[in-house]
This record gives structure tokens, sequence and C-alpha cells, in this order.
């Protein structure tokens, strides 16, 4: 329903992103999501090249399809509110993220130095993506979006849990 507006004017209409059935903490979390995600897609594109453990990188070739696949509805979704795809947290290093300078040494190593370094790094993600999605299902508004934060949830748990198998010693 249209607001009138505050100098009892003519009635404006509410901004897409509330037509849409989203707020702007469904919004901030599918943007920092896309962010999250595509910092670690470059780590993850590394891994067929430098891991030394083929479990690890089956692993990690999984983890890239599912986090590609991810992105897109990321995009769907945060499309549908009208937001642009513009990415606010550009040049940000946030909790979770691997940063510039991690994906370069990241780049530089091989082996079990890289095997380590990834499986920090993907411990770290995981664990965030897990307790932001924990957040947007408890504030957000958006049921898409809530949904999508149940399964990031429920994946990076199961995620979190397959990787303390692969980096346990044997």
């Amino acid at each position: 329903m249209p607001a009138a507006a505050p100098t009892g004017g003519p009635a404006v209409s509410p901004p897409a992103v509330a037509e849409a059935g989203a707020i702007s903490t469904d919004v901030a979390w599918t943007q920092l999501m896309i962010a999250l995600d595509e910092r670690m897609l470059a780590a993850l594109r590394l891994a067929p090249q430098r891991t030394g453990d083929k479990d690890l990188g089956t692993f990690a070739a999984d983890v890239a399809r599912r986090h590609e696949a991810e992105v897109v509805r990321l995009r769907e979704l945060l499309q549908a509110t009208g937001m642009p795809e513009s990415n606010p947290h550009e040049g940000h290093d946030m909790p979770g993220m691997i940063t510039k300078e991690n994906l370069a040494l990241l780049a530089g190593r091989s082996g079990a130095e890289f095997d380590a370094m990834l499986a920090d790094s993907l411990r770290a993600h995981f664990e965030q993506c897990r307790m932001l999605a924990g957040s947007e299902q408890s504030a957000g508004a958006d049921p898409a979006v809530k949904a999508l934060a149940a399964s990031v949830e429920t994946t990076r748990q199961a995620d979190l849990d397959q990787l303390a198998a692969l980096t346990s010693p044997r």
C-alpha cells in the first residue's frame, strides 16, 4: 500500500526492496555472501594445480561447483530486490574472507603447504558463512533468502565436518 508523503502531498511507492519482500538485512546478507563466495572461488580454483592431497582436491572441486551455483542463486535473489549488482564489499577484508594477500600467498604454495593454507581458509569461510546464515534466518524477512540461508547453514556445517575428516591425522 502506498505511503503518504510526510507533507500531506501525493502518495509515494515504497522502494523495490520492500515490494520484493526483502529488507535491508536480506540485501546485505545476499551481497556479503556473493563477496565471500567469489573470493573463496578464486582460492578453490587454484586447488587442481597446487594441492598435494587428492581427496582435498576433490573436495575443493565439489565446493567450487556448489559455490558457483550458489552465486548464481544469490544474484537472482539480489536482482529480485531491484538492487544493483555492485559489490559494496569490494576491497574489504572481512572475517571468513580470504584476503588478496593470502590468495597471492596461496597461489605461490603447493603440496602440503598449499593444503594446510587452503584448509585453514576454508574452515574460516565455512564458519563465518554458517554464522551469517543463522543471522539471516533470524533477522531476514524474504522467505526465498531465508530458505537459501538455511541451506547455506546446513551445507557449511556438512563442509566443516567433511573438512575435519579430510584434515585429521590419518
